[in-house]
């Protein structure tokens, strides 16, 4: 059941490095003041793992014990949980009751992400009219219907209760700036079209965990990094003073983004500048979001850089100890930050495409599984 459409498309859209770069950067900025943020992992394989499967103890302690990751993302596909309008999947929530079970007896906090939309959610009107490239028919990333709006409600307030004391925050959809996630992003009569259907999203999402009432976070945004405002992609920064222009801060309590380098950057170092200050987001720039919600903390819940070239990822990669100290440089960065209260690393071990993970394909290690270890707790 790997999925690896549950990984970050950020890059996806970027443009190719076509070799691996050990490029040498100038030094991050000195912190303004010691600190540590969280440390947080992805692990799609360990996700993968039936309800019965004996190896999730075993990568649960290599996760927490060895690796001492506080914070694990899990994604709950909803178009998987409930196929059917109003039928939970036994066989998926099974699966999710044994990981986040076993997370939580180890003592990790989970962020439950909801993603991809059932087609009996999706505006059926956009079947007929899909991204280039694509046949028409129903796909997880068309826009949610008005009347599966109090579908997504009751998801929420299942997932809460369902999970109570055991999840810690959950979080309203992957990337919604991308088009793998919300398509369109704008039409000729709504430039701000999958803002205005995220917002949305977002109320009915807050609305179902409050009434729950275990005083579970509301996670919102998780935004990829880098977008041009067209009809696939919008910059994070527009989607985000979109939603603070409409009310949305009273809808979440934590905001998350996606800080990747984008592949065609010639700063490829964590903190270094983007080449497109006005269109990305990435740690060099961080305070382009953080000043749209001062208030609130964030969370920057998928991040990483992979070591061989990876299609999903526009083809950029670095050499294995370039990860590694790129690594380190990260959760540097990151805690120079007030705001910033965890750093999740994509990913665990590496899968078919995706070739950020501390572990190689064959399960060895990489140098960057020891620079993971080294940091703080």
């Amino acid at each position: 059941m790997l999925r690896p459409r549950h990984i970050s498309a950020a890059l996806v859209l970027g443009a190719v490095f076509a070799l691996c770069a050990g490029i040498a950067a100038g030094p991050a900025a000195s912190p303004a003041r010691a600190r540590t943020i969280a440390k947080g992992l992805i692990d799609t394989q360990l996700e993968a793992l039936p309800a019965a499967s004996t190896a999730r103890a075993g990568m649960i302690k290599e996760i927490h014990g060895q690796l001492g990751a506080r914070w694990i993302r899990v994604f709950a596909d909803w178009s998987a949980l409930e196929p059917v309008r109003g039928a939970y999947s036994p066989t998926e929530l099974a699966r999710l009751d044994a990981l986040i079970g076993g997370l939580h007896a180890a003592g990790v906090k989970v962020i439950l992400t909801t993603s991809y939309l059932p087609s009996w959610a999706s505006n059926s009107y956009w079947w007929s009219h899909p991204p280039f490239g694509y046949a028409p028919g129903p796909r997880p990333f068309y826009p949610i219907t008005s009347r599966a709006l109090k579908d997504y409600t009751d998801l929420a307030e299942f997932l809460a209760l369902r999970y109570k004391g055991r999840v810690q925050a959950l979080e309203c959809w992957n990337e919604p700036n991308l088009w793998p996630a919300i398509y369109p992003q704008r039409t000729a009569a709504d430039p701000y079209f999958a803002a205005r259907i995220y917002l949305r999203m977002l109320k009915a999402f807050h609305a179902g965990v409050v009434h729950a009432g275990t005083g579970v976070l509301v996670v919102a945004g998780a935004t990829a990094p880098v977008g041009f405002n067209d009809s696939s992609r919008t910059s994070p920064q527009r989607f985000a003073r979109f939603l603070e222009r409409n009310g949305a801060s009273r809808y979440f309590d934590v905001y998350a983004h996606h800080p990747y380098t984008p592949g065609a950057s010639l700063y490829p170092a964590p903190g270094q500048p983007t080449n497109d200050p006005e269109h990305a987001v990435t740690l060099g720039n961080l305070n382009t979001l953080l000043r749209i919600f001062p208030s609130k903390p964030f969370y920057l819940d998928e991040y990483g850089y992979n070591t061989r070239p990876s299609k999903l990822f526009g083809g950029f990669c670095v050499s294995e100890r370039t990860q590694a100290r790129y690594l380190k440089m990260a959760y540097h960065v990151a805690a120079q930050y007030p705001q910033v209260k965890l750093l999740v690393w994509c990913m665990d071990r590496d899968v078919r495409d995706i070739y950020s993970g501390l572990r190689r394909l064959n399960g060895t290690r990489k140098p960057a599984w020891y620079a993971f270890r080294a940091l703080p707790r």
